[in-house]
């Protein structure tokens, strides 16, 4: 029952992580006991709006998790739930949100790294304000006992679906958070918004082909975008993981182009021998060289689970057969 699923994995998300899977357990049976009496009363499965009449009977996800928090002094069990719902939007939605906007205005400023240290003082302190309201909007709500009606009057229906693909593991936010900044911060590089200070003395000849510009500025944006995806729905879907394959291919097809045209840089170092010179081109290419060749296995791992994940299966955990899909029944 997908309804019923739904309802049960709204309320994981809002239990204490220690307790949701016995919680879970013991909401399901019960469930599942008034479904069964339902439907042995009436001689035929329930249809859905009768299970959602159920469903409604039990109370809001809101409201049947509150009843498992540890009791609040300032917010009621009520409330918490959704004070609670709150912060996590201020955490993955508005501070990143702040970061992101101040350091992109940064990087035009005079002194760019010096703006950018005011501007994550600036989404700190603007996440801090945020929490204070939350925080005083639920403790004077609570101090009327303001009766919320829409966790009354609600659907079922219209709870989030479930993901797509079996694999219980969340996308980690701080995981899609930080690689969401890494693209930034290469982005601002590349398109040269961000100037890493070099030595007069050291001189780069011979670059990355600008051919490349566009397919790499490409690539990293469509990771930004993703990410950002991630951010606020943390969890595998096979659409989306059918674009991270396509991303993947990219991916190892730029990179073996890539590596078609090394060696990438030479240099003009005053007051080095040609031979000394040599010896550090020869050691700097190389170590880029192997840079580029760990992102390719680093991607063709990822190809493999997403290849997964677009049929629907859960990432691989075991042997090559099962990466490539396979088990014993084959």
């Amino acid at each position: 029952m997908e309804l019923l699923d739904r309802y049960l994995n709204f309320i994981r998300m809002l239990l204490p992580r220690g307790k949701q899977q016995d919680i879970i357990t013991e909401l399901s049976a019960d469930l599942q006991a008034q479904i069964a009496d339902k439907e042995a009363e009436l001689g035929r499965p329930l249809k859905e709006a009768e299970l959602e009449t159920i469903l409604k009977q039990c109370g809001h996800p809101l409201l049947v998790a509150a009843r498992y928090q540890a009791q609040q002094q300032l917010i009621g069990q009520s409330l918490y739930p959704l004070y609670v719902f709150g912060l996590k939007l201020v955490q993955w939605v508005l501070f990143p949100l702040l970061l992101v906007v101040g350091v992109a205005i940064a990087v035009f400023r005079a002194h760019p790294f010096f703006a950018m240290g005011q501007a994550v003082g600036d989404a700190i302190t603007g996440a801090i304000y945020a929490v204070g309201v939350l925080t005083i909007a639920a403790v004077v709500l609570e101090r009327l006992q303001t009766k919320l009606t829409f966790l009354d009057d609600w659907k079922p229906g219209d709870l989030p679906k479930l993901p797509a693909i079996p694999d219980e593991r969340l996308i980690p936010r701080a995981d899609s958070f930080g690689a969401f900044l890494g693209c930034a911060g290469f982005l601002a590089w590349w398109t040269g918004l961000l100037h890493i200070p070099q030595t007069s003395k050291l001189v780069f000849l011979n670059a990355i082909p600008d051919s490349f510009f566009w397919p790499v500025l490409a690539l990293f944006v469509a990771e930004m975008v993703v990410h950002a995806v991630s951010l606020l729905l943390p969890w595998w879907t096979r659409k989306r993981a059918a674009v991270r394959v396509l991303m993947d291919v990219y991916a190892i097809v730029l990179a073996v182009l890539l590596l078609r045209v090394w060696p990438w840089f030479t240099f003009t170092i005053e007051g080095v021998t040609p031979h000394e010179l040599a010896q550090v081109e020869q050691v700097v290419n190389g170590a880029l060289y192997a840079a580029v060749v760990v992102t390719i296995l680093g991607y063709g791992v990822c190809l493999l689970k997403d290849l997964r994940r677009a049929r629907g299966l859960p990432p691989f955990t075991k042997t090559l057969w099962t990466w490539l899909g396979w088990d014993g029944s084959h």
